[in-house]
C-alpha cells in the first residue's frame, strides 16, 4: 500500500500531516474517500478482486495497530489512571490526566460475566420460594440452529412457530478464476 501526504515546506510547522491513503490497484490508484459504490462497481473485475484483497490487509493491520496504540497508551497512562479511579473509591469509571500538553481522558469500562449455572440455580431457589425469577434475572432462550436442524420433524414443528430466519448481511470472498481458492 503507498500513501501520500502533503509534504509542507521545511519553514512550515512541525505538526505532522495526516496521510490520504492512496490504493494502488494495478495501474488504478485510488484514494481512499474516492471509493465509492458506483465506482468499485466500474472496476474490471481483477482490480475488484485486488481491492478486496488489499482492503481485508489494511483491516488487519490497522487492528494491529491499534492494539499497539492501546498497549502503549496503558504502558504510559494506564496505571495513573487505575490509581486515580482507586483513590476516588472506584475500580471503573472515566478519569483525566495530563501529559504536558497532552490531555489524556482514560476510561475503563466494566466488563461483567455471570456464572450460567449459579444463575439457574438461583433461579430455581427464587421460584421454589414462589417469586417470579423473571423479576430479577434476564433470561434469553435460544436454540442452537445446528442441534434445531438434526431434530426430526415432530421434535422440530412446535419450535418453528417461535422461530424467525433472517438472511444476515452476505460476505464476499473473490478470486480470480484459476488461482487458488
Amino acid at each position: 500500500m503507498q500513501t501520500h501526504s502533503s509534504a509542507l515546506p521545511a519553514t512550515a510547522s512541525a505538526t505532522p500531516q495526516p496521510t490520504v491513503p492512496v490504493l494502488d490497484i494495478g495501474s488504478l490508484p485510488l484514494q481512499l474517500e474516492d471509493l465509492t459504490r458506483e465506482r468499485i462497481k466500474a472496476l474490471p473485475k481483477p482490480a475488484l478482486q485486488e481491492l478486496s484483497v488489499l482492503l481485508a490487509e489494511m483491516d488487519s493491520c490497522l487492528r494491529h495497530a491499534r492494539e499497539q496504540l492501546t498497549a502503549a497508551l496503558d504502558d504510559l497512562y494506564g496505571d495513573a489512571a487505575r490509581a486515580q479511579l482507586l483513590d476516588a473509591g472506584k475500580d471503573t469509571g472515566t478519569t483525566h490526566l495530563t501529559d504536558g500538553e497532552l490531555a489524556v481522558t482514560v476510561e475503563i469500562k466494566k466488563s461483567v460475566s455471570w456464572d450460567q449455572d449459579e444463575l439457574a440455580a438461583i433461579a430455581q431457589r427464587i421460584a421454589s420460594n414462589g417469586d417470579d425469577p423473571a423479576e430479577y434475572i434476564d433470561v434469553k432462550y435460544s436454540v442452537s440452529e445446528r442441534k434445531f436442524a438434526a431434530w426430526p420433524e415432530t421434535l422440530r414443528r412446535p419450535f418453528e412457530a417461535a422461530r424467525t430466519l433472517k438472511p444476515a448481511k452476505p460476505a464476499f470472498r473473490l478470486a480470480l478464476v484459476g488461482e487458488g481458492k
